[in-house]
C-alpha cells in the first residue's frame, strides 16, 4: 500500500483499535446478559443438530452443557471473558478466549436452528481482534503503555471496516443473485415485512407492516434505494464523504426494521463505531 494511504482510510492509532474491541466486546456482553440461557439449557439434547465443527464434539459434552448448571458456567465464562475483554484486562488472553467462547455459543443457537446473518460481522470481528495489539490503547491495566508503528493498528481497523462493507455488499449482490430485478417488484416490501409481522419468533410485534398494503405501488423505490444503498456501502471505506450520508442511512434504516419488520441488527450499528477516528474526535 502507497504511503499515506492507510491513513486515509483508516485511523492508525492504538486509541481506534482499542474503542473497537470494546464495542464488539460489550455488544456481545449485552447479548449474554439478556439472553435466558437457562430456558436453552432446559431445551432437550434430542433437538440439538450439531452444525458444521459442531459436529466434532462428543455427545457426552452435549449432555453435561444443555443442563441448567451447564448452560449457567458457559454464561459465567462469556460474562466474564467479555467483559474482561471489553475492558481490556489481559487483552491478549481475554480476546481470544471471547472469540472461541461466541463462536462456540453463536454454533450452538445454530444448532437449533436458529439463523441470522446479524452477529456475523462481529463475530469476525472477534476474531480480527483476537490476534491483534488491541489492548494497547483504551484499556485498563497495560492500555497505552506499548508503542507499535501505526500500520499494525491500522490495517486491523481497515480490516473492520471492510468486513462491515462487505456483510451488505454481498447482501445486495445475494438479492440479485437470486431474485434479480424481480427484487424491485411491488410485492417483495410487504410481504417481507407482513411475514416477519405474521410469526412469533422476533423480540418485538409490530403490526405497523400492514398499513404498507395500500401504498405497495409505491414501495418499489424503497426497495431500489435500500439495495442501492447496500451496493455503494464499501464508499463508506474509501470516502469520508460519502461515509456519514452512508452510515446515517444505515441508522435509519435499521431502526425502521425493528417498527416495519420486526428486526433489529444491534451488532452490525455497534460496528459502524469503527467508522469513527476518536483520535481526531479527542483532539477537537
Amino acid at each position: 500500500m502507497a504511503p499515506g494511504t492507510l491513513e486515509r482510510l483508516a485511523p492508525s492509532t492504538a486509541t481506534a483499535l482499542g474503542v473497537a474491541r470494546a464495542v464488539v466486546h460489550a455488544a456481545f456482553l449485552l447479548k449474554v446478559l439478556t439472553a435466558s440461557f437457562a430456558n436453552l439449557g432446559a431445551l432437550p439434547v434430542t433437538l440439538l443438530r450439531p452444525v458444521g465443527a459442531m459436529q466434532l464434539i462428543p455427545w457426552g459434552f452435549y449432555d453435561a452443557l444443555l443442563t441448567p448448571g451447564g448452560m449457567l458456567a458457559l454464561k459465567i465464562s462469556m460474562v466474564a471473558s467479555l467483559l474482561l475483554g471489553a475492558l481490556g484486562v489481559w487483552a491478549p488472553v481475554t480476546t481470544k478466549s471471547s472469540a472461541a467462547l461466541v463462536l462456540f455459543y453463536e454454533g450452538l443457537l445454530r444448532s437449533f436452528g436458529h439463523f441470522n446473518h446479524d452477529e456475523m460481522a462481529a463475530v469476525y470481528a472477534l476474531a480480527v481482534l483476537a490476534f491483534t495489539p488491541c489492548g494497547d490503547g483504551f484499556a485498563l491495566g497495560r492500555g497505552g503503555r506499548e508503542k507499535k508503528p501505526g500500520w499494525v493498528y491500522g490495517y486491523p481497523v481497515l480490516l473492520l471496516r471492510l468486513l462491515v462493507a462487505w456483510t451488505y455488499f454481498s447482501s445486495a449482490l445475494i438479492k440479485l443473485r437470486v431474485a434479480g430485478l424481480g427484487y424491485l417488484g411491488a410485492d417483495t416490501l410487504p410481504s417481507l415485512f407482513i411475514t416477519h409481522s405474521l410469526d412469533n419468533l422476533h423480540d418485538t410485534q409490530y403490526r405497523l407492516a400492514f398499513a404498507l398494503i395500500p401504498y405497495r405501488d409505491y414501495t418499489p423505490p424503497l426497495v431500489g434505494l435500500v439495495l442501492l444503498w447496500e451496493l455503494l456501502f464499501p464508499l463508506a471505506v474509501f470516502s469520508r464523504r460519502a461515509r456519514w450520508w452512508i452510515l446515517g442511512f444505515g441508522v435509519a434504516f435499521h431502526l425502521s426494521t425493528l417498527f416495519l419488520m420486526n428486526i433489529f441488527f444491534p451488532f452490525l450499528l455497534a460496528m459502524y463505531f469503527t467508522f469513527v477516528d476518536w483520535e481526531a474526535l479527542r483532539k477537537k
